[in-house]
């Protein structure tokens, strides 16, 4: 199946910045109308003015996804405005990095209202309308839900503890839509990015005090992320690791997870060793 947005509706999640603002960006090249939502109205602003002066039809709806009345509020505006809704796209996310003995309960707590409270409540203030979109339609079009998760909801990384007890449910929650969606007609879609170089790394960490190496400077950019995220809309991918490394963890976990399992041990190690290597040169200076 071709999924074929020219025209469509398509909302995008966490748009102002990262991989939903280049997915935005990509969408509206492909003539998608664009309903957009994000905490900051100043950079859905100018994100809409860039689009709109390329031709694109677009509307921002700014919002917090983690409060009820906010996303009543989104769909419903979204809706008035534009009829309909054929496509959510939920980018929105933020990244704690940072062993759990030293994390709060407030962190896991808003960790898990963003990147997994706040999108399964979207999908579902979101799912009457996308149905609707199935029921209308005449020429074979089926809407869809893409959950931008993570790798990490695939295998657990040392000192992102929180992140990925997060993803790891979000991955839950899209195969288990998967199935019970079909009666709808809505295909639900999953794309698992790797560590994904942030706009702005203190912006996008609730913390960054990790015991393990993480090289943030040479991640996957945000743009290829929503190459991977727009291709798996118009291809129908119902999985999508997008990366070289997310592909090998992905690939890894299923055929030798014990390497996994010791490659990640091994970071943990290798940081604990540099840690005390460097408290010992600070000491004998």
């Amino acid at each position: 199946m071709r999924r074929d947005v020219r025209g469509r509706v398509v909302m995008v999640t966490g748009a102002s910045r990262g991989i939903g603002r280049r997915a935005a960006e990509r969408l509206a090249k492909l003539g998608a109308r664009l309903a957009l939502t994000a905490r900051s109205a100043d950079d859905l602003a100018k994100l809409a003015g860039d689009l709109r002066a390329g031709g694109s039809d677009v509307a921002i709806f700014p919002g917090d996804l983690t409060k009820p009345g906010d996303r009543d509020q989104i769909v419903t505006a979204a809706i008035d405005r534009f009829g309909g809704l054929d496509v959510l796209i939920n980018c929105a996310g933020v990244c704690s990095f940072g062993e759990f003995s030293t994390s709060t309960e407030d962190i896991v707590r808003q960790v898990m209202e963003v990147n997994f409270f706040a999108q399964a409540e979207m999908i579902r203030v979101c799912q009457p309308h996308l149905t609707r979109s199935f029921e209308r339609a005449r020429d074979g079009w089926r809407p869809a839900v893409v959950n931008v998760a993570s790798i990490c909801g695939r295998w657990g990384i040392p000192s992102m503890s929180e992140h990925c007890a997060s993803k790891h449910a979000f991955v839950g929650l899209t195969e288990a839509l998967r199935g019970e969606f079909e009666r709808f007609g809505i295909d639900v879609l999953l794309v698992l990015p790797g560590l994904v170089r942030s706009d702005d790394l203190n912006r996008h960490l609730l913390r960054n005090e990790g015991k393990i190496h993480l090289d943030f400077a040479g991640a996957q950019p945000s743009a290829e992320v929503a190459d991977g995220v727009v291709r798996s809309l118009l291809n129908n991918r119902t999985e999508a690791a997008v990366g070289f490394v997310s592909w090998c963890v992905w690939l890894f976990r299923r055929l030798f997870p014990r390497a996994v399992r010791f490659f990640m041990q091994r970071k943990v190690w290798r940081f604990a060793r540099r840690e005390r290597a460097s408290g010992q040169s600070t000491v004998t200076s």
